[in-house]
C-alpha cells in the first residue's frame, strides 16, 4: 500500500489511543455511575471471584487521575513538537537523521584536521608519537586482540604471532595494510585421500627436516613434494606469500610444530580466515594499526 496510507493509519491509531485513554480516565473518576457508587460507603459489586473476592465501588485515589492527566498532556505536547503522527514532523522539525548529521558534522570539524594530519605523516613519525601509538594500541585491543592476544603474540595455535618477522602473506607495510583492509583466506589442502599413510609419514619427516635447516634433496619423498607442495611452498620450502604458502624452512608452524600437528595439517588441511576491516576501520585507523604493529615487530 502507499506510504501515505500508513502515515494516516499511524496518526489515527495514535490519536484514537489518546482519546480512548482520556475517556477511560474520565469515566473512572467523573462518570455519574461511578460517582454514585463512590457515595456508597464500601459499595461492592455482586460479582465474586475465588469465593470471596469482590470488585469495590470506590474509584482509584485522586492522585492517579492527576498523574494520568499529566501524562496525557505531556503526550499531546510531545506529538505537537516532535514526529509521532505519521509524516508530521512536529513544530521543532526534529529527526534522528538530522541529529546524526549534525553530530557527524561537529565530529568532523573537531577531529577531521587531526585525522588528516595522521594520513600525511610517514610511519616513522607516527611510531615516534607516543600519544598516537597509545591510540593505535587501544584500536588493536578493541579489534584485533580477541584473536591475536593483547600482546599480539597470537594464541591457541590458531592465530599468528604478529611480533615476529614471519608473515604468511608478506610482512611489508603494504602487505600488512592489505591484510587488515581486505582480509585473507587461507586454504591448505588435505592430502589424506591422495597420499598413503607411509607417504604422509615421509612428508612429515621432510617438513621437520626442512624446519631444522637440513637438506631434503636426497629424500625419496622429495619428488612427491615437488609435484604436490612446491606450487605454494616453493621447491626449497621458503613459501610463496602471494598464495599464502608459509615458509617451511623455519620452526614456526601456526598450527603446531610437533610431529602429530604437522602430519594432521598435511593429511586434513587447514582453513584460516582473517576478516576484512575496511568497513569497520577508516584509513586513519588502519594506518595507525600498521604503524603500531610494525613498531612492535622484532
Amino acid at each position: 500500500m502507499p506510504f501515505e496510507f500508513w502515515s494516516w493509519w499511524v496518526a489515527i491509531l495514535t490519536l484514537t489511543s489518546l482519546f480512548g485513554l482520556g475517556w477511560v480516565t474520565y469515566s473512572a473518576y467523573f462518570s455519574p455511575d461511578r460517582r454514585a457508587k463512590a457515595d456508597e460507603e464500601g459499595a461492592q459489586s455482586d460479582t465474586v471471584w475465588d469465593q470471596n473476592l469482590r470488585e469495590g465501588g470506590r474509584p482509584a485515589p485522586i492522585w492517579w487521575f492527576w498523574l494520568l492527566l499529566s501524562l496525557l498532556v505531556a503526550s499531546v505536547v510531545y506529538l505537537m513538537l516532535y514526529p509521532g503522527l505519521g509524516v508530521f514532523q512536529g513544530a521543532l522539525n526534529w529527526s534522528s537523521d538530522h541529529r546524526l548529521a549534525n553530530r557527524l558534522m561537529a565530529y568532523e570539524m573537531t577531529f577531521g584536521p587531526k585525522r588528516e594530519a595522521v594520513l600525511v605523516k610517514n610511519y616513522s613519525e607516527l611510531q615516534a608519537d607516543e600519544d598516537l601509538m597509545k591510540i593505535a594500541e587501544r584500536l588493536f585491543g578493541e579489534h584485533c586482540a580477541a584473536c591475536h592476544g593483547l600482546d599480539a603474540r597470537g594464541q591457541a595455535n590458531r592465530f599468528p604471532n604478529l611480533t615476529d618477522s614471519e608473515w604468511i602473506w608478506g610482512g611489508t607495510i603494504g602487505d600488512i595494510d592489505k591484510t587488515i583492509r581486505e582480509g585473507r583466506t587461507a586454504n591448505m589442502a588435505g592430502w589424506a585421500d591422495s597420499f598413503s599413510d607411509d607417504e604422509l609419514n615421509l612428508m612429515t619427516d621432510l617438513v621437520l627436516e626442512m624446519s631444522r635447516g637440513e637438506s631434503v634433496e636426497e629424500l625419496p619423498i622429495k619428488p612427491l613434494y615437488d609435484a604436490s607442495c612446491a606450487a605454494c611452498h616453493e621447491a626449497d620450502g621458503t613459501g610463496n606469500p602471494l598464495l599464502g604458502g608459509p615458509d617451511l624452512t623455519n620452526d614456526i608452524h601456526l598450527y603446531g610444530s610437533d610431529r602429530a600437528s604437522i602430519k594432521y595439517t598435511i593429511a586434513q588441511g587447514r582453513n584460516g580466515e582473517m576478516p576484512a576491516f575496511k568497513t569497520l576501520l577508516d584509513n586513519t585507523e588502519i594506518k595507525l594499526l600498521v604503524a603500531w604493529i610494525t613498531k612492535n615487530r622484532k
